[in-house]
């Protein structure tokens, strides 16, 4: 029979509380009715305001989804008099719901739409207009720290609030979640696989489920229930996770004394990620985190890595390349590049680039100096061989042409490949006998044999990308491989570390989350993994190494699983 799990926290010892000393708080009502995330919507927002707080600093945010039931208060004031919660004003919002312009009918209910779907909009409205419009309401001090905020909810309330947490935990770092509904409504079945496969984020979570909890055509609630549990545990989270003997939402008041202890224990200092995955832990390193590199750029695109672990890089819409020199300084390298779109080294160290725009194939020495090496191939990418040719990919001169790849030796194209959606970036093993190249329009990266002549043989649709419930495609951009046999995919998720037999292990995502245009690993060490996003450029350490045309032949092993 199932039983409760027992806890791994025990909250502190509460000493007797005398009645009075248990201050009572206001409680405030207002009509939120102005956003423009969801336009029309009108919802009812309640607001807690503890005897406590004095407005001469910012108080600790405590958020409930589905609005506002009378007992929370009372045990509000019950923590905050103990001190295992600190001065924290709580808001307690319903849905919205867009109303029906005649009488006799439905409104139509926003709840499912803004509390099952996986993206950041919840969160947005929240932290951009909720938020800022009751502090205004009611001339409140509020905290903006994620570390200072709490958010929960109950079933498609519950998942709200983690998906909040999980969007921005520089908004929510704490989470209490009943019964989430992590099932098959907008994507949140997804959620389990996302927890195992992102780097772990900073967030401390409280959940429960009940042993008969609901069971609907979107899933069965008390086992993905349990597949949260055991992915937050297989990737290192700070969180603790309650079978109650009931039904759906049981034991939500129950466990609100110790779930409040337990997210705001040790408060103020700050929650911090965990370790993540296994396989994350083999790629990234402990308290080495992204970095900004530089930023001012207009369009970043197409790195590549030389020999010595310096990184050149088209700034496509400035017309320029640039090289990240070894102590990370950032310099012009060429000037009036026909708006050069990728750059790739080759075995002799030269510089080779590709643009869409002139479409010119130029080569580049040392000093920065071009000469035209093939015209008339309007290039995406482009990627040297350790035998001397460039592979090129092309998407044509009119919209939707099917994507193509060339292979260029000699001054000579040579058509190997076409019928992609949208040819991006390339690359290929470090045993030099697979080459992968990027539909962008998609959630693939194709895998080829390449042959001595360059043609392309065995061709597969074979790496899987995670696209995001949002979006239509991974929006797969640029690729490079690490010396250990890595495969590193620039998207608009984020860095995503593929297996060698096809699926998205890792992601890393950059901490603006902005899409990722490229990605290169270089630096002194040649161990720096560096992250390209329009305007801005990040980097990190890693335990991979970078390779290229001029790296020997090296042994791949398969990845673990």
């Amino acid at each position: 029979m199932w039983r409760q799990r027992k806890s791994r926290f025990r909250p502190t010892y509460r000493p007797p509380i005398k009645p009075e000393a248990i201050l009572p708080g206001r409680i405030e009502t207002f009509t939120f009715n102005t956003s423009r995330i969801f336009p029309g919507t009108v919802r009812e927002v309640t607001v807690f305001i503890p005897a406590q707080y004095d407005g001469s600093k910012p108080a600790c945010v405590y958020v409930k989804t589905d609005g506002y039931n009378p007992r929370e208060k009372t045990m509000m004031e019950q923590l905050i008099a103990t001190r295992e919660m600190p001065v924290t004003i709580g808001v307690f919002v319903k849905p919205g719901s867009l109303p029906a312009p005649m009488k006799g009918t439905q409104d139509r209910r926003n709840r499912c739409f803004e509390y099952d779907g996986i993206t950041d909009d919840n969160v947005r409205f929240l932290v951009g207009e909720l938020l800022p419009a009751v502090a205004k309401e009611f001339d409140l001090k509020l905290s903006t720290d994620g570390n200072d905020r709490c958010i929960s909810g109950g079933s498609s309330g519950g998942i709200a609030a983690f998906t909040a947490a999980w969007h921005q935990p520089e908004a929510f770092s704490r989470v209490y979640a009943a019964s989430g509904s992590w099932v098959a409504f907008r994507g949140g079945h997804e959620f389990p696989t996302m927890v195992r496969k992102f780097e772990a984020k900073p967030i401390r979570a409280y959940l429960t489920t009940g042993m008969r909890d609901m069971e609907n055509v979107a899933g069965d609630w008390f086992l993905l229930d349990q597949e949260m549990d055991k992915a937050l545990k297989f990737s290192g989270y700070d969180y603790q996770f309650r079978i109650i003997d009931g039904g759906h939402g049981a034991g939500y008041a129950e466990n609100y004394p110790e779930a409040m202890a337990y997210l705001w224990k040790g408060w103020p200092e700050r929650v911090k990620a965990g370790p993540s995955a296994p396989r994350a832990q083999e790629i990234i390193i402990p308290g080495e985190d992204w970095q900004l590199l530089a930023e001012g750029f207009k369009s970043t695109r197409g790195p590549a890595c030389n020999a010595s672990g310096e990184v050149f890089f088209a700034d496509t819409t400035n017309n320029k390349i640039h090289r990240i020199d070894l102590d990370g300084s950032v310099k012009e390298f060429a000037s009036a590049t026909g708006n050069a779109h990728c750059v790739t080294v080759g075995a002799d160290g030269r510089i080779y680039s590709i643009s869409e725009k002139s479409g010119k194939l130029m080569s580049y020495d040392a000093a920065g100096t071009g000469s035209v090496v093939v015209d008339g191939i309007l290039g995406h990418s482009i990627l040297a061989t350790p035998t001397g040719g460039l592979y090129v990919t092309t998407n044509g001169d009119k919209p939707n042409a099917p994507g193509t790849v060339w292979f260029i030796k000699d001054g000579k194209k040579t058509l190997v490949d076409k019928g992609m959606k949208f040819a991006t970036g390339m690359a290929y093993r470090p045993d030099q006998w697979l080459l992968s190249v990027a539909d962008g329009h998609s959630k693939w990266v194709y895998s080829y044999q390449m042959k001595d002549d360059g043609t392309l043989i065995n061709k597969e649709r074979f790496f899987h990308l995670h696209v995001a419930d949002w979006e239509d495609d991974a929006g797969a951009e640029c690729l490079c491989y690490s010396l250990e046999g890595r495969q590193f995919i620039a998207t608009k998720s984020g860095v995503q570390i593929s297996a060698d037999d096809g699926p998205t292990q890792i992601i890393l995502p950059v901490p603006d989350r902005s899409r990722v245009t490229g990605v290169a690993i270089g630096g002194r060490d040649k161990d720096t993994l560096f992250a390209f996003c329009g305007n801005k450029i990040w980097k990190r350490k890693i335990q991979q190494h970078s390779m290229g045309a001029f790296t020997p032949w090296t042994k791949v092993t398969g990845t673990k699983l």
